[in-house]
């Protein structure tokens, strides 16, 4: 399969407003992609970027607007794709970037109704933490509305990246909550990975290690990365998200990560895809011939066929 091309596409990028997916933001505006952010607000490098490729834009050139959005209030969301289509005419590319380190206020070790640093209510009628909220319900809620558009706009070449982290396949007593989100991340980005195959659709996740972005210049994340430490920069892990949105050898599900590896002396940028296969069982319950795996291509041949829509629809 031929490699996927940027330019003159149209990308929502979650979270751009700082950090990996601001900088992946610059990347496709370089390559003439037009960018729709969606962020709680700007810091000075990302309202830069809005200023040097004003909307609308002249000669066909590629052009960033903001839109201002709090990813875990669903109407916000679906207001920000809404706002894509009206702005730009379509959406191609969607990056699930938004996210959160485990913060005071929705951690583990700060309990509702124990520690007064929580938000989580303890009373909630129906419970959640917020972390769980930013980090997996948006980007599936915004990955489900992303899927049916292009579902019903065939013509449209759907590009979907997950932004996870190398926390998702390791562990840290710290941060049980934001390394279990992404995880969670990775698992419904693995379960979508017949996609390209089945309706065209590319479907990625990029698992970064440390990189150097405002993320650690929280009071209560200073600890997590010393200045001395090695680690990526924001342009580093951008480089592989643009691989991951154009090369013909990912899309199927590929979960890639990106780490800074050597020595302080002798740095070097450490990509390789995460084989999350070798975690499955060595007896598959769903393989050939039994009556699960029967189901599962049912189930993909109508998805195919009628996407979220009932066949009645």
């Amino acid at each position: 399969m031929a490699d996927y091309d940027v330019k003159g596409k149209i990308a929502l990028v979650t979270g751009a407003g700082s950090g990996l997916n601001h900088a992946l933001a610059q990347h496709l505006l370089r390559a003439g992609c037009s960018v729709m952010i969606g962020d709680l607000a700007l810091r000075p490098e990302s309202e830069a970027t809005i200023a040097e490729y004003p909307h609308p834009a002249a000669d066909g050139k590629p052009s960033a607007v903001f839109h201002k959005t709090d990813v875990v209030d669903w109407a916000q969301l679906s207001d920000l794709f809404a706002q894509t289509l009206k702005t730009f005419g379509r959406v191609d590319i969607v990056v699930n970037g938004a996210g959160v380190f485990e913060p005071p206020w929705s951690a583990f070790w700060n309990a509702p109704g124990v520690s007064p640093e929580a938000r989580d209510p303890v009373d909630a009628a129906v419970g959640s933490y917020n972390i769980f909220n930013i980090n997996v319900v948006a980007p599936v809620r915004l990955a489900q509305i992303a899927i049916d558009y292009w579902l019903e706009n065939r013509d449209v070449p759907g590009n979907l990246l997950w932004v996870s982290s190398v926390g998702g396949y390791v562990h840290s007593i710290q941060m049980p909550l934001y390394f279990a989100s992404k995880a969670a991340v990775l698992s419904v980005a693995k379960s979508l990975q017949a996609l390209k195959r089945l309706v065209g659709i590319r479907n990625s996740v990029i698992c970064p290690g440390a990189a150097r972005t405002p993320l650690f210049e929280q009071d209560f994340a200073r600890d997590r990365l010393a200045k001395d430490d090695l680690a990526l920069s924001a342009d580093d892990v951008a480089r592989v998200m643009m691989k991951l949105l154009t090369e013909a050898k990912y899309g199927d599900g590929n979960v890639v990560e990106v780490m800074m590896a050597g020595t302080k002396e002798e740095p070097c940028v450490k990509e390789r895809e995460v084989p999350l296969e070798v975690l499955y069982p060595p007896y598959n319950p769903v393989g050939p011939g039994t009556g699960a795996m029967v189901e599962e291509l049912k189930f993909m041949d109508r998805i195919a066929e009628h996407g979220f829509r009932p066949p009645s629809q």
